[in-house]
């Protein structure tokens, strides 16, 4: 186990490494019975955001298909970085400006795979910003589902009515 887990994940201690994931493996163990489809994406989505290298706060956001097909993850993102581009800060005004959000980077990830988010919906570690509400609706996703309250712009939330998007916080 060691030695694959040292190839995988190289920039950390093969020790390190392995007590991760038994520590994933033993949450896992200790649920009760089979989790739901939103607990099992919520969990998801909270592991993804574990990802991020942000000192801040760390947001996970995993699409998952409607219709048909549904209940498939279909793309995922967490809050990070420009891909290829160094990780310097720069701040303005007190926020990051070379970051790009975990729900952006979902549908960014979607969207350079060909793979629509139409009726999808979006299991977010955190409420929305306004930013990511606007790209979320524009996107086509029907519902958001978020765990943590994080400042709960009401102007989000008037989006998502306005656009009909169910806004569910579990």
């Amino acid at each position: 186990m060691k030695d694959v887990v040292k190839e995988e994940l190289p920039n950390i201690d093969s020790d390190v490494a392995e007590n991760r994931i038994d520590s994933v493996a033993e949450l896992v163990a200790g649920w009760n019975g089979r989790p739901s489809w939103d607990e099992y994406f919520m969990a998801t989505t909270f592991l993804i955001a574990s990802r991020s290298a942000c000192e801040r706060l760390n947001v996970g956001c995993v699409l998952v298909s409607g219709g048909e097909h549904r209940n498939r993850i279909i793309a995922a993102g967490y809050n990070g970085f420009l891909p290829g581009s160094p990780h310097l800060s720069r701040v303005r005004d007190g926020h990051e400006q070379a970051t790009v959000h975990a729900e952006q980077n979902a549908i960014a990830d979607a969207a350079r795979r060909g793979i629509s988010v139409q009726g999808a919906t979006a299991y977010i570690t955190h409420f929305p910003c306004v930013n990511c509400a606007k790209i979320i609706i524009a996107a086509g996703v029907k519902a958001v589902k978020y765990h943590n309250d994080y400042r709960n712009d009401p102007i989000a939330k008037e989006l998502f009515e306005e656009a009909g998007i169910s806004l569910i916080q579990l």
